[in-house]
């Protein structure tokens, strides 16, 4: 971490970044999430410290994991999703996404690099 940017404000960061990547409101993270908007509002901006029930409250309202949300790397933060959503499927479901994605990347190569 740069001297600049402590834990508490990258977890603010990823949990605004996360909350609009799933076009949700402020009210609506805070519904999901069962605190109030003002705990919302006070996290994001790097006012105050959150309990970890919140923490994990928000995490699972987020649907992510703990590590996502304290993580600069936003690869990992991809990963650590890719896990996340893995975990509900089982093996032929999960074969099947990998393949999806493989064909994807692959034609993604083809375009971009040929």
């Amino acid at each position: 971490m740069n001297s600049g940017e402590n834990l508490y404000e990258i977890i603010a960061g990823n949990i605004r970044r996360e909350r609009k990547r799933l076009c949700i409101s402020q009210t609506e993270l805070a519904e999901r999430a069962d605190v109030s908007v003002d705990t919302i509002k006070s996290v994001e901006n790097g006012r105050r410290a959150m309990s970890l029930d919140t923490y994990l409250s928000i995490v699972q309202a987020l649907e992510t994991t703990p590590l996502a949300l304290m993580s600069r790397e936003q690869p990992e933060q991809y990963i650590e999703r890719f896990v996340f959503l893995m975990n509900r499927r089982n093996e032929r479901e999960i074969e099947f996404a990998l393949h999806m994605i493989e064909q994807l990347l692959r034609g993604q190569d083809n375009y971009l690099y040929e």
